[in-house]
């Protein structure tokens, strides 16, 4: 099968170098030129929990310089979806599909938008990586892979992918309600990527400190919250238990830590944005995640400190 990854962060390495090891004909389009030339030219080492390894591939900055291909997994930030949907219907064959393993909401719309439905799996991971520098990543994390059709079938496409997932080691997981796994996955993400960012913490070190500890509990009751006001119901009848469990024993940085941490936009307005602004929308209250989105966006912002006036 062939593969286009778009988005060689640090999600897109680590499924992209997995798939390629087993022997998947794997390309990569990202817009980091050093990154995309050091993995062209020297080819994309991985190392960490899956083991440490060297693959070559193709990749390039313009879709293109992409040959067509059956697959495209989609591993972009949620605010380049739109962009990232032009560029997989530029590059799959006819009958190609793409597989979103984003965070947050909205993606798998804007992406049906463009492609229609038919084209579109939907998924999510638990998997976790950090971009060390081009051409360089580390798989930090080996969680599971959840995904599904947007219809719930199973068909033979979605058995291809799950099994070359398997083989690469990262652990799928077929679900027949992928949309409502999706949401479960939102209000995991809502409540530690934020908290980890603003602080430096890992998401282990949250309980550590009790402010902090009342302070996530107090932004997953708030998506939760407007989760079930909008009808959707989460399997897990106890969120925040199993937020804070699944916290107390992962040390890794999430992603929205490393963007902070290299000074790129995050995904903030997709996760604790969101449940702010549509919570107003619905008449919901939702305080904490509207500070939590302020201060993240506080992050964001570079602007050069100007002399100092005596």
């Amino acid at each position: 099968m062939k593969i286009a990854v778009i988005g060689a962060g640090n999600m897109g390495c680590v499924y992209g170098a997995n798939l390629a090891r087993i022997g998947e004909e794997v390309s990569f389009l990202d817009l980091w030129e050093d990154h995309v030339n050091a993995i062209r030219n020297d080819g994309l080492i991985l190392n960490g929990v899956t083991g440490h390894f060297c693959i070559r591939a193709n990749a390039r900055t313009r879709a293109s310089d992409l040959p067509k291909t059956d697959g495209v997994l989609i591993c972009v930030n949620s605010y380049a979806t739109e962009a990232a949907a032009q560029e997989a219907n530029e590059l799959l064959v006819s009958d190609g599909f793409c597989l979103t393993l984003q965070n947050g909401v909205g993606n798998v719309e804007k992406l049906s938008a463009v492609l229609g439905d038919g084209r579109v799996l939907a998924g999510l991971s638990f998997q976790s990586g950090d971009l060390e520098g081009p051409g360089r990543v580390r798989h930090t994390n080996n969680g599971p892979t959840y995904i599904g059709e947007l219809d719930g079938s199973r068909t033979p496409r979605l058995a291809a992918i799950v099994d070359r997932l398997s083989r690469a080691g990262l652990n799928p997981v077929m679900v027949d309600d992928i949309r409502a796994t999706i949401w479960a996955k939102f209000v995991h993400n809502c409540g530690i990527n934020g908290i980890c960012a603003i602080t430096g913490l890992r998401p282990g070190q949250i309980r550590l400190v009790p402010e902090l500890d009342s302070f996530q509990t107090r932004i997953i009751e708030e998506t939760v919250a407007l989760v079930r006001a909008k009808g959707i119901q989460l399997q897990d009848p106890d969120p925040v238990t199993a937020i804070k469990e699944y916290c107390s024993h992962k040390f890794h940085r999430p992603s929205m830590m490393q963007h902070l941490d290299r000074g790129q936009r995050t995904e903030i307005d997709s996760l604790n944005g969101y449940v702010a602004e549509e919570s107003a929308r619905l008449g919901l209250d939702a305080p904490f995640s509207r500070a939590l989105t302020d201060i993240v966006k506080g992050r964001e912002f570079r602007s050069p400190v100007p002399p100092d006036v005596n």
